[in-house]
């Protein structure tokens, strides 16, 4: 007779996925809402972070399915130049014609300030890459989630789904007081979910059409490194020591918005039903049939 748990698992692997990322993710960092700044609460969050590849194997072989297939997508990196070319310059063009707009509007960017240092940029970026939104999440969101949720969804449907349960997974970050989360106005809060779950298309697009995690580990922690080239005014978005919230919801709204367009125009190329051109992972490509 199989086990009751296992029989869940094996018929519904995305939402025990979802279980077993946030339990992993919100019990370790828990206690980090109680400390102190110090290296101790940052290693609790930070290992806390790798929750979705770690419910992503678990449920992998508890399926009876080999890890090291579903492990491959992340060294996949035989994809086209142009994946390539569109995981560092979708977010990228995003900031630039978020930057033109904004400076049209007269809106809180300065334009004269210096360009970031290469390596800040390299810094910021390898930091996405591994522990910040590449690898401690994508295995996991897009790796695993994705290609199940395409066999029951289309492919557009599927990647809100995902947007939706990835924005909630957070939520510990809003609740430990030494995150930047923490610190979110109102207006940061709502343009940060619904960013979220438009970014979760974009990734989706990109690995529906790839079948490669590294692709969007790049895509993923290029949107982070992106943000830091938007060349806002700080003596304008803080005035006298207090966070002027219009200019912020100006920024963050514009920054949607632009997203939004690429969302509406990737729908519009590809359809819905998969987001891409051709077969899109599925089950049977986790198992390398």
């Amino acid at each position: 007779m199989a086990d009751p748990q296992t029989s869940w698992i094996d018929t519904h692997p995305a939402a025990a996925f979802f279980v077993g990322a946030y339990a992993f993710t919100w019990i370790i960092s828990a206690p980090a809402a109680f400390m102190e700044e110090s290296w101790a609460p940052w290693i609790l969050i930070y290992f806390a972070s790798f929750g979705p590849p770690v419910s992503a194997a678990v449920v992998t072989w508890l399926r009876g399915d080999d890890v090291r297939t579903w492990a491959r997508q992340i060294v996949r990196w035989n994809v086209g130049w142009p994946w390539w070319v569109a995981a560092f310059g979708i977010p990228v063009g995003i900031v630039a014609v978020t930057t033109i707009i904004l400076a049209t509007i007269g809106s809180p960017v300065d334009l004269n300030q210096p360009s970031q240092s290469p390596v800040l940029i390299a810094i910021v970026f390898i930091f996405g890459l591994t522990v910040s939104g590449g690898l401690n999440e994508e295995p996991g969101w897009r790796g695993f989630a994705q290609p199940h949720l395409n066999e029951r969804y289309n492919a557009l449907s599927a990647s809100l789904i995902i947007g939706v349960v990835w924005a909630g997974w957070h939520l510990p970050y809003f609740l430990i007081h030494i995150t930047p989360h923490s610190d979110f106005t109102l207006a940061n809060q709502i343009g940060w979910f619904a960013s979220i779950v438009l970014l979760s298309v974009v990734l989706a697009c990109a690995y529906n059409n790839t079948g490669s995690v590294l692709i969007v580990m790049v895509l993923h922690a290029m949107v982070n490194t992106a943000d830091i080239l938007l060349p806002l005014a700080p003596d304008v978005l803080v005035v006298d020591g207090v966070i002027d919230e219009t200019a912020v919801a100006t920024v963050t709204a514009t920054q949607v918005l632009v997203t939004l367009l690429v969302v509406l125009a990737i729908v519009g190329y590809f359809g819905r039903e998969s987001l891409a051109h051709g077969d899109i992972p599925g089950v049977a490509y986790l198992r390398g049939e």
